[in-house]
């Protein structure tokens, strides 16, 4: 379904082509006609006949048009003729009856010349020879002779020097028929050289051919003040037009009524016609103004002063003026005709009357009564109250007419890229009564034009905003818009866009709002990169860097991990994320109508009797970042009314249209691209514009939203080819859903980005950003980057992937000694150790280790790196006897994580006879203890000395007491017995 906007540009577009077809009709008509009959025929049956004369005759009386019953009145009760070559059988006692003259000269009569066109020809020729036989004159030139005939055919009567100007001006185009080369190629003939100045005398010629005739004293002159010899009469009025006045019984005082309108109508005959009609008393019928087709010649026939008698009641306040021709036959149309009428128009509302220009009718042509207010003050007949005529009809241009009246508008031209753009009344007022403003938006070097209208208020129907592809209004028509209903966003194809304006004399509004913004020709798509890193062990930051030849306008980011244990990468949609690539599984989606799978690495829905399937996945959405969702689609069937699409900012995906959400439609049968919005469940489409949808051809489609300013931008690849603003944007969702309807479908690689700056924090550890750590030193974690240029021209997308390891190194074994046992005593000078450390994740990358006579001191062996080495021997310098000395190591692994161990410790002894090997019976009793114990086998000679696991000395008596431990803390402690030089080392479980 087209929304509003589509649908008002779609109905003035077939309007417009429907007009043009109509102006066109009038020349096909013609054409056709003219094939149908057979003039070399009726040529070469009567040769006195000049080939050419009957298709000017017929081209001149009616534009080849055959004139019946069915052919409208004229407005001024002017008598129709009859048949192609324009004829008349009723005169209605003022026209000469010329189809009796030629039924009697021809023998044709006229109910048969009505049965068919050809034998109308036929018996005007049969005329035209008799009455060319009568021209015995010998002294006459043919042109002369051709002259006297034509006029004795002709149905304008010679009772006055108006009706002979008549006549003159109603041959004179004959002559210009056939003296005219495009006539001749047309209606294919020979052009003549007919001397007009010699026919109609070189005087009268100047004045019959001039397009601009003015009064003065001595006569009617043209702009070189040459002299009509007829008329010496003269009027004030309008220069370019001849004066012939109306009989004084055919116009009548306005009784101080002022002039405030001018009317239009068509003349229902031709402009000689009219000329002459209008001197006849009987018809009660006058004009101000008579405009011919073929070169827009004017004649005034009552002063603008006096009423004359052309519109009714109406007639006290309006000037009136006739068009040569029929109301059904655009071919009398000519441009001619528009320039000299508008031209006319011009100048009367340049006169004093008070009527604007601005004020001139500009809505569709109709073919009835279409009664306009006061407010508009140039329109045509069928447009004023109380009329029966609906002249002048169907195929009369208004917008051409009321472009040609106000044909030197102000034009304030833009050029800067891009800012913000109000109506007359600014940003807070409303815009002015008879308006025409127009804006031309032409930045330097700009290759497109694009205007947000964020509000759109005019009066609606009768002020209306036009917006044009290009720098003028010949350019292509975008769109006419009124009332509220707004244009939205609107670009243009090329570096320029015309805005025009247009209000009527009543009623005002708060106008428009718009941010225009232009981009400069660009094909050069922009680039990101990512900075590499190593091992991440905590939250980080990642930075980017992005190009562009004008500008990035939109830069996105994602967030992936891989699952060590199922290889799958995806991500973690608690932080508004997602990254599917069915390689392994759909583990993260839920289906609720219908059944996807991942099939070879897409995600494939096979049923295409559903009508809305449903498959979602749990990502969070909030306003505090723009979104990218972008996807691979294929739809695989050619069944009819194709779609699939995507929802996003979804609230409940349970539901059949996922509660509040947005979503795209791409609709393969239509071939179109869909924007809705959904409220409780309740979808709205808000565009639908033209897009290539083709069944088995994969399309990348990205969808931009921004929640804060409601814009949504759909893209297939670079091109931009659906948008919308949404002026109260939904806030959060919950979800993404892919939807399919009537259709089987794949789809692969959806992702969910967030925007970003130049850098971006990334979480690492369980339930974070990036969840998993590396196993073996393999990735775990991956960044992914696009941005968009000012023109849409995206990015590559590019990854950079990351080994993450937040846990740190294990110590297997840490032993005092040269064996995997543990020693705590030595009595060599050579300090020896062992152990070794595991770390899954990143490995160990080397070991460092100190001696010191406390635990973590260094001031016996200073922090040195052993690389991979797992045993050290140190040869003391200055041993110290009864000296515990520890063995402290570090642990680092891939990661830079270091964990810390320190040995019980060895002490160094000098006592062979007494050692922790039991030679020599000491025991502690209870062991473990919880409150006290005892040493067995001592003397009070024996001296003891309890250390904690640091180091420190926490006890000191003799060996033979009982040592109460209720305040100690849990853990295990040495005890060491000593007599001289020789000591035991003893442990001790305290719990």
């Amino acid at each position: 379904m087209l929304n509003p906007k589509d649908f008002a540009i779609f109905v003035l577009n077939l309007f417009t082509m429907f007009r043009l077809l109509l102006l066109f009709s009038g020349l096909i008509f013609s054409t056709q006609l003219f094939a149908q009959l057979h003039f070399s025929a009726v040529y070469s049956q009567h040769p006195k006949v000049p080939k050419g004369l009957l298709e000017a005759v017929a081209h001149s009386y009616t534009r080849m048009q055959v004139i019946d019953e069915n052919t409208q009145a004229s407005c001024m009760g002017m008598p129709l003729p009859y048949g192609v070559m324009g004829l008349f059988e009723n005169g209605q006692n003022y026209f000469i009856e010329n189809g009796k003259l030629v039924a009697e000269l021809s023998g044709i009569s006229i109910e048969q010349q009505k049965l068919q066109p050809q034998d109308q020809v036929l018996a005007y020729a049969i005329a035209f020879e008799e009455l060319m036989n009568l021209q015995t004159n010998l002294f006459l030139s043919k042109d002369k002779k051709i002259y006297n005939v034509l006029a004795n055919l002709s149905e304008i009567p010679s009772d006055s020097w108006t009706n002979r100007y008549a006549k003159d001006a109603q041959l004179f185009e004959i002559f210009q028929f056939l003296n005219s080369a495009e006539m001749a190629s047309l209606y294919h003939f020979t052009a003549f050289d007919y001397d007009l100045k010699a026919i109609f005398g070189s005087e009268n010629y100047k004045v019959l051919n001039s397009q601009r005739v003015k009064l003065t004293a001595e006569g009617i002159v043209n702009e070189h003040n040459e002299l009509y010899k007829p008329s010496t009469a003269k009027s004030a009025q309008y220069g370019p037009a001849i004066w012939t006045p109306a009989p004084t019984c055919n116009y009548s005082s306005r009784s101080g009524t002022a002039v405030s309108a001018i009317t239009i109508h068509t003349i229902q005959g031709t402009y000689a016609g009219a000329i002459s009609w209008a001197q006849n008393c009987s018809s009660s019928v006058s004009y101000h103004y008579v405009i011919r087709s073929s070169d827009g010649q004017i004649t005034q026939l009552v002063d603008e002063a006096d009423k004359a008698w052309h519109v009714g009641s109406e007639n006290p306040y309006t000037i009136g003026y006739e068009h040569d021709g029929y109301v059904d036959n655009p071919a009398w149309l000519t441009n001619a005709l528009y320039n000299a009428s508008a031209a006319l128009s011009v100048d009367i509302t340049n006169s004093g009357y008070g009527i604007p220009p601005l004020r001139t009718y500009y809505g569709a042509a109709s073919s009835g009564s279409n009664v306009l207010g006061s407010c508009t003050k140039i329109k045509g007949h069928q447009h004023y109250p109380n009329q029966s005529h609906t002249d002048p009809g169907i195929n009369w241009n208004w917008e051409k007419y009321y472009r040609l009246i106000n044909n030197n508008p102000t034009i304030q031209t833009i050029t800067s890229t891009s800012g913000n753009f109000y109506d007359s009344g600014g940003a807070a007022g409303n815009y002015l009564d008879d308006e025409r403003q127009m804006w031309l938006f032409q930045p330097t070097s700009a290759n497109s034009v694009t205007l947000n209208f964020s509000s759109f208020n005019i009066e609606s129907g009768y002020d209306k905003l036009f917006i044009y592809d290009g720098p003028t209004i010949t350019s292509p028509l975008i769109g006419v818009y009124t009332g509220t209903t707004s244009p939205g966003i609107v670009s243009s194809t090329g570096g320029s866009l015309l805005v025009e304006f247009r209000s009527d004399c009543s009623t005002v509004a708060a106008g428009w709002a718009v941010n225009y913004s232009s981009i400069s020709a660009d094909n050069v798509a922009p680039t990101t990169a990512i900075n590499p890193t190593d091992w991440q062990t905590e939250d980080f930051q990642v930075g980017f860097v992005d190009n562009d030849n004008i500008g990035v306008i939109g830069k996105y980011y994602l967030v992936a991990d891989k699952n060590p244990t199922t290889e799958r990468w995806s991500s973690n949609g608690d932080f508004g994320f997602a990254n599917e690539l069915f390689t392994i599984d759909d583990s993260l989606w839920t289906d609720v109508t219908g059944n996807y799978q991942p099939v070879f690495g897409k995600f494939t829905f096979d049923d295409v009797a559903e009508q809305n399937s449903n498959t979602y996945h749990s990502v969070a959405q909030d306003n505090t970042t723009s979104f990218l969702y972008e996807w691979d689609q294929t739809i695989t069937s050619t069944s009819t009314s194709q779609r699939a699409g995507l929802h996003f900012f979804s609230d409940n995906p349970l539901l059949p249209n996922r509660g509040n959400s947005y979503f795209v439609f791409f609709r393969e049968t239509d071939q179109k691209v869909q924007i809705y919005r959904v409220d409780n469940d309740v979808f709205s489409m808000k565009t639908n514009d033209a897009c290539v949808v083709t069944a088995n051809v994969e399309y990348t489609y990205r969808v931009t939203y921004n929640p804060q300013s409601g814009w949504i931008k759909v893209y297939v690849g670079d091109l931009l080819v659906s948008q919308w603003q949404d002026i109260e944007p939904f806030q959060s969702g919950n979800s993404i859903s892919l939807r399919t309807g009537g259709c089987t479908a794949d789809f692969d690689n959806v992702r969910v980005f967030r925007s970003r700056g130049a850098n971006a924090d990334v979480s690492v550890g369980a339930g974070a950003e990036m969840r998993f750590q590396s196993v073996g030193a393999i990735e775990t974690g991956a960044v992914r980057s696009m941005v968009v240029d000012e023109v849409g021209n995206w990015s590559t997308g590019v990854s950079e992937i990351f080994l993450i390891d937040w846990t740190n190194p294990i110590l297997s074994s840490l032993n005092d000694g040269q064996t995997a046992t543990d020693i705590d005593t030595t009595t060599s000078s050579i300090l020896y150790a062992n152990w070794s450390g595991i770390d899954e994740h990143s490995a160990i990358d080397h070991y460092e280790v100190a001696i010191g006579t406390l635990p973590n001191l260094n001031n016996i062996l200073d922090w040195s790196d052993v690389n991979l080495d797992n045993a050290l021997n140190h040869v003391l310098s200055n041993p110290i006897y009864d000296q515990l000395y520890t063995v402290s190591l570090r642990i680092v692994n891939g990661a830079e994580l270091t964990s810390l161990f320190v040995s019980d410790g060895q002490r160094l002894v000098d006592f062979t006879g007494v050692d922790e090997n039991g030679l020599i019976s000491i025991s502690i009793f209870p062991n473990p203890s919880s409150t006290s114990f005892e040493i067995n086998g001592t003397n009070s000679d024996m001296k003891m000395q309890v250390f904690d696991q640091t180091g420190r000395l926490v006890y000191l008596g003799v060996a033979n007491e009982k040592v109460t431990i209720e305040n100690w803390s849990n853990g295990l402690y040495k005890v060491v017995i000593s007599q001289g030089n020789q000591f035991v080392v003893k442990q001790l479980m305290v719990k």
